[in-house]
């Protein structure tokens, strides 16, 4: 499931502008499917109806890399870099948080 490249747009620049201190817990957050606080921002700046919320949230829920590259839009490269690094590791799953 994608979003529509206008809304997706929109979001990232939100997101961005919002949340510019990213870390590896909030990889860890978006990675488990706990968006309430980014769907919070998006509700709070009125720019999008329940449906609209409703609809992103289903988009992050299938796919959290959604949500995930709106925030690490506008973040500079050592930030995108170890959230990337933290994102993998998730990916990996747990044996590889503990070392095989």
């Amino acid at each position: 499931m994608r979003e529509p490249r206008d809304r997706a747009e929109l979001v990232e620049g939100l997101l961005a502008a919002e949340f510019a201190d990213i870390d590896a817990d909030a990889m860890r957050r978006v990675h488990a499917g706990e968006h309430d606080e980014w769907l919070s921002a998006l509700e709070a700046t009125g720019l999008f109806g329940r449906t609209t919320l409703a609809d992103i949230a289903d988009c992050w829920t299938a796919e959290p890399r959604l949500l995930r590259d709106a925030l690490l839009a506008e973040a500079d490269e050592f930030t995108r870099r170890r959230c990337l690094a933290a994102w993998a590791t998730l990916e990996a799953g747990p044996a590889a948080a503990v070392g095989g």
